[in-house]
């Protein structure tokens, strides 16, 4: 069973006409950073902005493309469909640095059909994979996030890896003073070595949270993040 509308309803409602963050974060990450509210030119998946990193180019890389395929009778029937929609942006920062960003987002199902009783999900996974590359650097950052978007289904975790450097994605399905939801996450924490140094807010209209600490790693986790804030789906 994927999130349903009522829950879709409930976390639209909640975000509606708030400019406050509402996934709870770490206290050394809340009293490191400012929570950067996102600036968006249409609600669903386009450019961002947030603090001193905006989206200066985007582009979709041709129509989302749907494919489904079936078998059986009227009593039973198997189906499976894939869905894949392809992403760019450029990413300038608040000291004109740049990152080139390309992402490849996919989604496969598949339904079980018992006649007049419907379609029964069998499985539903979903990924986003992104290539970061800072303008003058050869080589780029790898933002791969796997798993199911579906209730009970397996976390949602990614990965933001470049050689020996990495940092984890940590799902977060909660909202302040509501508790966890069931669902997709409704954000990311960014860990590295342990150590939780930024935040993406994923409800609409979004905030992210970027440590003093991270350091160097600024601005391909701003990247990483508006990738995440854009992808389909994420809304």
């Amino acid at each position: 069973m994927r999130w349903s509308l009522g829950l879709l309803f409930l976390v639209s409602f909640i975000g509606c006409g708030t400019s406050r963050p509402l996934m709870p974060v770490p206290e050394s990450l809340e009293t490191t950073s400012a929570a950067l509210r996102v600036q968006r030119k249409q609600a669903s998946m386009g450019p961002v902005s947030f603090g001193d990193w905006q989206v200066t180019d985007f582009t979709k890389l041709g129509l989302p493309n749907r494919t489904k395929w079936g078998m059986g009778t009227e009593r039973i029937s198997f189906s499976k469909s894939n869905k894949s929609a392809a992403y760019r942006f450029v990413m300038t920062s608040g000291a004109n640095e740049q990152w080139e960003c390309s992402c490849q987002f996919e989604r496969n199902r598949r339904d079980l059909g018992l006649g007049r009783l419907g379609e029964t999900e069998l499985t539903y996974d979903e990924s986003l994979e992104c290539d970061l590359l800072r303008a003058g650097d050869e080589a780029a950052w790898k933002l791969q996030v796997n798993g199911s978007l579906a209730i009970g289904g397996r976390g949602y975790q990614g990965t933001l890896v470049q050689g020996s450097r990495s940092l984890s994605l940590q799902p977060s399905h909660e909202i302040s003073g509501v508790g966890r939801l069931p669902g997709p996450p409704l954000g990311y924490l960014f860990v590295r070595e342990g150590e939780k140094i930024a935040s993406a807010e994923l409800i609409l209209p979004g905030h992210v949270r970027i440590s003093d600490s991270a350091g160097d790693d600024r601005d391909v986790i701003a990247t990483a993040a508006a990738a995440l804030l854009m992808q389909p789906g994420a809304h």
